[in-house]
């Protein structure tokens, strides 16, 4: 282990350090205030812990991404909605990769290094991780994957006797214990063990095989799950490429040096870019491969030179970039074969090249601004890059003029132009989406909301169902479906897509929504059955607590009331409200009278009417006063049978 640093060095690190991470938020400061995009409250409301499927206990290896899924729910506890802190908590880490790059190329030796560490803190490809809440499983994972290199390297130069075999060193686990957080956080990481083995051939000209092995083990292990995760969850059956392994082959070697070009000069960065098509079939189609290939190759005929360290630093890229180039199926590339967000850790590898040349070519005031102007104008273009990231509406007209084929940002930015009430607008985006990907069930599902929204229920009918024929168990789809059978007062056929969504899958929101639509038919028992399923997995739900407790004092069968229980689930409901709500104490007045006790009844149905008319509710405060004389007289209140038309519900 090497001797602790002079104070001195200490001071002058902090102050390093510190510049990195003051260029990090510097660039990254417009996305600070920026909303939730795309999948982001996705990721974060729906994962796992929140929604109940998995726990603590449960979650480390039943889904893809734990760690991070377990960071987003505590963030998710913290932060709730207000995405500041989840910005910050993105920008840290990232700043925090920045410095430990720049301590594990220290302890490589390699020239640049601090040089190294404020490109990639300022490095405008990184804003796609930083600035998109989602990816936090990068910022997550690259700590993680830096500091096992780290460690690792402090493992191997401690001192032994040649005699004896390499031992497990308290570094050497910890070591591997970051490996295991990096894979939990984010499994693009796999391809460590390899980094590892080109460390040992740069420094020693010898692989490392047995110091390795585990690694190996590890990154098998986690790389299977993920393909598993990926194919039965994430994709769901989709199918996202449809070229054979060389066409995939061919579509790698287009994308090497699609990210090679954008890491040295990152201008016209799009969140999708154009999905170029790949003939398999044709012998250009392979010649970005083969000239990969034969600059790998010309490196290694000079690997006694310079050849050597231009050989690790593409081949670290080239590793690292692996598990995203297309061999492997996951659903982004569906709409592109590249994005920025794939590219974040094997940057590294290129800004390590960069400053090491840059250091190995100029020296003293010709370094400082050569590499000066180098971090000043990627600064420049990051912060640029970061302002399209401050809302969903940007970002996506900023995809679309870049790339006006990219069928999913129509379709986003059409459900965003139909929230501000822009109909028509966003019709043509939806339209437009749908003409570039028929297949897009949730474009049709969109389009289905804003025909509704607009009247056209004919229309709309048309697009839902073509959303269920694409994806006949997706059950956002049967949800939205449901609301606007809703709006167009077609209530049982929107009881029958709620029925099918929870068959789907469990969801508390949706069972009492059906309830109340039961209730709303008549059909009461049912009614009441729902909204005790839905109590007992959420008991402090004050309006299921309120219709539940109506139903059992008021209803016209007779088999179904109960005062007892009325007035059980009545009182939950309004210690919840703070016994404020005229609506829910007319309920427990209700309750009180079936169960007999009509001084109590009648006292809360007084309070009930007196807050009515505080309120401004003069219609509630009358149909009370009317509940308020049967109570009086020693009457429960009961609802009529059942007729063709029912009346609404208190």
């Amino acid at each position: 282990m090497s001797s602790m640093p002079k104070p001195a060095n200490w001071r002058r690190e902090a102050a390093g350090a510190l510049i990195i991470f003051v260029a990090a938020f510097a660039v990254c400061w417009p996305a600070l205030r920026g909303q939730f995009l795309w999948d982001d409250l996705l990721v974060v409301q729906r994962n796992p812990l929140m929604t109940g499927e998995l726990g603590l206990r449960t979650i480390w290896f039943r889904t893809d991404f734990p760690l991070s899924n377990v960071v987003f729910w505590l963030e998710w506890l913290a932060w709730g909605d207000h995405t500041v802190g989840y910005h910050v908590v993105n920008v840290l880490l990232h700043a925090t990769s920045a410095v430990l790059l720049w301590r594990v190329l220290r302890r490589l030796r390699v020239p640049g290094c601090w040089l190294a560490g404020v490109l990639f803190a300022v490095h405008p490809l990184c804003i796609a991780s930083v600035a998109w809440i989602s990816e936090l499983k990068n910022t997550l994972a690259l700590p993680f994957y830096l500091l096992s290199i780290l460690w690792y390297l402090e493992s191997d130069a401690e001192p032994r006797p040649a005699h004896l075999a390499p031992r497990a060193s308290h570094w050497y686990w910890l070591s591997l214990g970051a490996f295991v957080l990096a894979l939990l956080s984010k499994t693009s990481t796999v391809m460590l063990p390899v980094v590892l083995l080109g460390c040992a051939w740069w420094k020693r000209r010898r692989l490392d095989w047995l110091r390795t092995g585990p690694y190996f083990g590890l990154a098998l292990a986690f790389g299977i799950m993920s393909i598993g995760f990926q194919k039965h969850g994430a994709m769901a059956g989709v199918a996202v490429q449809s070229e054979n392994f060389w066409g995939r082959l061919a579509g790698a070697g287009m994308a090497l040096w699609f990210y090679l070009g954008k890491a040295l000069l990152p201008l016209h960065l799009n969140m999708i870019y154009p999905r170029w098509k790949i003939d398999a079939g044709a012998p250009g189609s392979y010649l970005p491969l083969l000239l990969w290939c034969g600059v790998l190759a010309v490196c290694w005929g000079f690997r006694r030179g310079w050849g050597r360290h231009v050989l690790f630093g593409l081949g670290c890229f080239t590793v690292t970039l692996f598990p995203v180039l297309g061999f492997f199926d996951m659903y982004f590339l569906a709409l592109s074969r590249v994005s920025d967000h794939f590219v974040y850790l094997p940057l590294t590898a290129l800004v390590v090249l960069a400053a090491a040349g840059l250091s190995c070519l100029l020296k003293g005031r010709g370094l400082w601004l050569a590499g000066g102007a180098l971090v000043a104008g990627l600064a420049v273009l990051a912060a640029l890059r970061a302002q399209v990231f401050v809302n969903e509406e940007a970002l996506w007209q900023d995809t679309l003029a870049k790339n006006p084929a990219a069928w999913s940002a129509h379709a986003n930015l059409g459900w965003i132009l139909a929230s501000q009430q822009k109909y028509d607008e966003a019709r043509e985006h939806l339209v437009a989406s749908l003409a570039l990907h028929p297949e897009n069930a949730q474009a049709h599902c969109n389009l289905g909301r804003v025909l509704s929204l607009q009247g056209k229920f004919a229309e709309a009918d048309e697009q839902f169902q073509a959303a269920l024929r694409i994806k006949p168990k997706d059950a956002e789809i049967r949800r939205s479906y449901a609301s606007a059978l809703v709006e167009q007062r077609k209530k049982e056929e929107a009881v029958t897509q709620l029925r099918e969504l929870l068959k789907l899958k469990p969801d508390t929101e949706a069972r009492v929504q059906l309830a109340t639509l039961l209730y709303q038919t008549a059909h009461f028992r049912e009614a009441a059955a729902e909204y005790r399923q839905a109590l007992a997995a959420k008991p402090d739900q004050p309006e299921a607590l309120n219709n539940l407790a109506w139903l059992l004092a008021t209803s016209p069968d007779n088999a179904l009331r109960d005062g007892e229980d009325a007035v059980r689930f009545a009182e939950a409901g309004c210690r919840l409200t703070g016994y404020q709500q005229a609506p829910m104490l007319g309920t427990l007045a209700a309750a009180y009278a079936e169960a007999g006790r009509f001084t109590e009844a009648a006292a809360t149905a007084q309070k009930a009417i007196e807050l009515a008319r505080a309120g401004g509710d003069s219609r509630f405060a009358a149909v009370n006063e009317q509940l308020l004389r049967l109570y009086r007289a020693g009457k429960p209140y009961h609802m009529p049978p059942p007729t063709a038309a029912r009346t609404a519900t208190q």
